[in-house]
């Protein structure tokens, strides 16, 4: 047998499998802790440019309701000053990846700033104030919000003056109501001229703001989804009837320039 060093053959076959198993075992781990680190910071990567495209997201939709401050988060706003909409984190979630979801919550985020701009509408007729508002549009896609006006006309006035507002409000309400009711069309041919008479009967969605701050004692109101898909019809039907009207009138001139 021949021998290598005082070691027979078989012992030195040995020794050299062991280094080169040894050897085999770190440069695997090593490849393996190189390939964990990449893994990470792949996820990383992939973390941030998930957070950064939610933030995007976030401010492509804040551009539907210029009136207001968008948020992201799990409830309404606290402040007691100032607009806002926020919108349920796992909601955006939904959105990004349904695009029917996405759809129906964009429309229903256009309504909730037309239902500001109607609030604002209805305000300035009734002498009140926003002083705040709050919206929050849930993880479901269900809205609500919260609102607190004040009047100082009212403020000043005493409790008796007070509840005899009130009391008219309520009725000029009713009256509303039953003008509504007589007539849906805003619209009329005087059959004299062929003008187009148009009427100021408030839509639904005044109606029902109007109904909410007649109702309000203390200057809080309430809006929950049903009332905010009332007011993005009623929008949706004055929208209609503007563009319907506006068509009309143009017809009408044309004719008369053929004439």
């Amino acid at each position: 047998m021949e021998i290598n060093g005082n070691l027979p053959e078989y012992a030195v076959r040995k020794q050299n499998y062991s280094s080169y198993a040894a050897q085999s075992m770190v440069e695997g781990g090593a490849a393996r802790g190189t390939k964990k680190k990449g893994t990470e910071k792949t996820q990383e990567t992939a973390g941030n440019s998930k957070s950064k495209s939610t933030a995007e997201y976030a401010n492509e939709l804040a551009k539907l309701v210029p009136s207001l401050e968008f948020k992201v988060g799990n409830s309404f706003s606290t402040a007691k000053s100032g607009k806002t909409l926020t919108v349920n984190p796992q909601l955006l979630e939904k959105m990004q990846n349904n695009p029917e979801k996405e759809k129906e919550m964009k429309e229903l985020i256009k309504g909730v700033e037309s239902a500001v701009n109607m609030l604002e509408s209805v305000n300035k007729a009734s002498g009140w104030t926003v002083v705040y508002k709050h919206c929050y549009i849930d993880e479901n896609g269900k809205y609500r919000s919260i609102a607190y006006l004040r009047n100082d006309f009212m403020l000043n006035m005493s409790d008796k003056l007070r509840e005899e507002r009130r009391k008219n409000s309520e009725k000029l309400m009713e009256k509303t109501k039953e003008k509504a009711a007589e007539k849906k069309d805003i619209k009329e041919d005087d059959g004299a001229d062929g003008k187009i008479e148009e009427k100021t009967t408030p839509n639904k969605g005044e109606q029902l703001l109007n109904e909410k701050l007649a109702a309000s004692i203390d200057g809080m109101i309430y809006l929950n989804d049903t009332d905010i898909r009332t007011i993005i019809e009623a929008s949706k039907e004055e929208n209609a009837g503007k563009a319907n009207i506006k068509q009309q009138v143009g017809v009408g001139a044309n004719l008369d320039l053929k004439a």
